[in-house]
């Protein structure tokens, strides 16, 4: 089991999450596992994946599906916690007192919030390659012959068109709320990619962002805990992204205790 689990490195290096490494491990080495789960039809004879199969599908899934909405999350609470966003944790507190029991989507500036920190800290700021058809393709008026290995990553589309984007390093969730760009600034929201092979977990994502601010900032306000000094910036882990200390602690206070 070792050496299968020092093999599946290569694809990357997921935290240290016991259950979720024991789960790919029985999926992989045929231990017990739910018969509705993925690992379980994986097994099956009909689709022939050997035990290395089954286990990069499931790091692959781990990676994907764990890492990049904590990620996420971590860097979002971190950013509305500083000095100066007070404001954003107090609309976000307003917007869900005044419309309990409403879907998320009637609920427009936690959509802004959650939109805009996920333009600014994507999860996976690593480019990601296509190839061009055998027949070629022009776009926007370049000509890329077939075969031809092309990338753009989401860290940059969200920053190269300042036209779309005004300042493009600030956090800022109201420019999700005008009417005017909003169709281009849509086109290039790069977080989750695009098209056909954009990400199959983007809607699960979003909501599993929005339930977890709902719950928190319609009780509490968060704040940088006392002595919190780690590095925060993003750390490219080549496929995900994470705090560059790895460690992000706030301080939790409820509403009615500000008073």
């Amino acid at each position: 089991m070792g050496s299968l689990m020092g093999k599946l490195g290569v694809f990357g290096k997921s935290r240290d999450i016991p259950r979720t490494r024991q789960l790919i491990l029985d999926g992989a080495t045929g231990g017990p596992v739910a018969d509705f789960t993925l690992v379980s039809r994986m097994r099956e004879d009909k689709f022939g994946m050997g035990p290395m199969d089954i286990a990069s599908e499931c790091m692959d899934h781990t990676l994907a599906g764990i890492e990049t909405t904590g990620d996420a999350l971590c860097f979002l609470m971190w950013q509305i916690s500083q000095p100066g966003y007070e404001i954003i944790q107090e609309r976000l507190r307003d917007e869900f007192r005044a419309n309990e029991g409403v879907s998320f989507e009637q609920l427009p500036y936690l959509e802004a919030v959650v939109k805009e920190g996920l333009r600014v800290f994507p999860s996976i700021p690593m480019s990601l390659p296509r190839c061009v058809p055998p027949e070629g393709a022009s776009v926007d008026g370049h000509w890329l012959p077939g075969g031809t290995l092309v990338s753009c990553q989401p860290y940059s589309m969200h920053r190269m068109d300042e036209a779309v984007f005004p300042e493009p390093d600030s956090f800022k969730p109201e420019r999700w709320l005008e009417e005017k760009g909003l169709a281009e600034r849509n086109r290039l929201f790069f977080t989750f990619s695009n098209g056909g092979r954009a990400c199959i977990g983007r809607h699960l994502a979003v909501a599993e962002m929005k339930t977890l601010l709902r719950d928190i900032y319609s009780s509490f306000k968060t704040t940088p805990a006392e002595g919190m000094v780690a590095d925060m910036s993003m750390d490219d882990q080549i496929f995900t992204s994470r705090p560059k200390d790895q460690k992000c602690i706030l301080r939790f206070a409820r509403w009615e205790e500000l008073v």
